[in-house]
Parts: C-alpha cells; sequence; structure tokens
C-alpha cells in the first residue's frame, strides 16, 4: 500500500531539550500529525471517523532515531498506510529535513478500531473501502506535493 503523503513542520522550541535537539517525544506528536494528514488526503479525515462513533486506538509505536533535528529546522514527516485488516490499521513514517532530505527518523504505528465505549470492533466497511480507495487514489496521482518518492524505512 505504497501511497506516502509528506507533511511539513517547523520544529518548535517547545520540542527541544537541553541538548538543543528535538525531544524524542516530539517524533511521536509528528507521526500523528503525519497519519491526519495521510486519512485527509485519503479522502477520509479522521473527524469523519471519530464522527461515526469510532476511534483507531494506537496498540504499539516505534521509532528509530537516525539523526537530530534542531530548532528552526523544517522537517517532512512522510506517512503511509502500511497495513488494513477488519480490525486493525497500520501506518509507517518517515521523518526528514527539508532541505538535505536527511532520514532523521523512521516509524511505526498499530491500531485497533475501537468503539466510543473503548471496546474493539470491526472498522465499518464504508471506513475500510474509503481508506483503500484512497490509498489507491494517492498511489496513482503521481502529484509530487502528495506523493514522496523516497525508499521504505
Amino acid at each position: 500500500m505504497d501511497a506516502p503523503v509528506p507533511l511539513e513542520l517547523a520544529v518548535r522550541f517547545a520540542e527541544t531539550d537541553l541538548m538543543g535537539v528535538v525531544h524524542h517525544s516530539a517524533y511521536i506528536v509528528w507521526f500523528e500529525a503525519g497519519r491526519v494528514a495521510w486519512m485527509e488526503a485519503a479522502g477520509m479525515p479522521y473527524t469523519r471517523v471519530a464522527e461515526s462513533g469510532h476511534h483507531f486506538a494506537v496498540t504499539h509505536v516505534e521509532a528509530q532515531y537516525r539523526a537530530a533535528a534542531r530548532f528552526g529546522d523544517r522537517v517532512q514527516v512522510i506517512t503511509w498506510l502500511a497495513l488494513l485488516r477488519s480490525r486493525r490499521v497500520d501506518f509507517r513514517y518517515q521523518v526528514r529535513r527539508v532541505g538535505d532530505q536527511a532520514l532523521l527518523a523512521t516509524g511505526l504505528s498499530q491500531h485497533i478500531c475501537v468503539d466510543l465505549q473503548g471496546r474493539m470492533t470491526r472498522i465499518p466497511s464504508w471506513i475500510l473501502d474509503g481508506l483503500q480507495a484512497g490509498a489507491a487514489r494517492l498511489a496513482q496521482s503521481g502529484d509530487p506535493a502528495l506523493v514522496y518518492q523516497g525508499d521504505g524505512p
């Protein structure tokens, strides 16, 4: 399901630590921002999922840090759908520095669909179909503003 979507962000001072580099926890927040942007670009905004009484609860997240980002840098969070099943959805991420395209981090998040009571449930077919169709549309668009043409993590 190779349909990456980039999101450009400015590194904020609040995201840095005493060493002057981005704190590792900021990458997880950036992954979430990338995931929301991917869903929006795919035509299935997360707000629609939530309004229907469903959420994608995080069950696993991982990040591998390759190089440091610093205050004032611009980064690009590249997100793509990695796995889609009846109850589970996974996303993969790359974080690159804008300009030199240095690979700063890679990551993965795994999610299960839950209802408003937090019980695992199947992803409604209209959401599943929308995510699949959105991934296919993004993969075929070839629009450099939407699709990052880099190597995967």
